[in-house]
């Protein structure tokens, strides 16, 4: 796999820009006082947590989540000094008939500001939109991302 990384230029009419044009109000979640403003303060989202403050001793991705509200995730993240946190893929409902929603309770507070199919994507269909955040002193915290 080979992430793809869009970015746009505002005085640019490059072809990325008119591709993501559709998307502009995302940059709104930059701001974590505006994500936690869209957010129920009694919203539960599972986070993963290492076992440790080391990322070179620990990793995401083993499976040790823990619930917490979302405005003390994204209190933790403001803070820029916890990397022992990260907001992965939620659980999703599913219908009576079995059919799982398209996204997580926590993505329906914010769905008013993305489309469901954006331009850039053409004809596909979305079959899971997720969010996930964190902080890393390193940097990074996987080859994705």
């Amino acid at each position: 796999r080979k992430p793809v990384v869009l970015r746009t230029d505002k005085s640019s009419s490059s072809s990325s820009s008119s591709l993501l044009s559709d998307l502009s109000q995302l940059t709104k979640w930059k701001d974590i006082d505006y994500l936690k403003s869209q957010v129920d303060s009694k919203h539960t989202v599972m986070v993963e947590q290492r076992s440790c403050s080391s990322p070179a001793k620990s990793t995401f991705g083993n499976g040790y989540e823990i619930p917490m509200t979302f405005s003390q995730f994204a209190s933790l993240i403001a803070s820029g000094k916890d990397d022992k946190h990260y907001l992965t893929t939620q659980d999703v409902h599913s219908s009576a008939d079995g059919r799982p929603d398209l996204m997580s309770p926590l993505m329906k507070y914010l769905q008013h500001d993305f489309p469901l199919q954006p331009f850039v994507m053409g004809n596909l269909i979305p079959q899971n939109i997720n969010l996930w955040m964190g902080n890393s002193s390193e940097g990074v915290s996987s080859g994705l991302h």
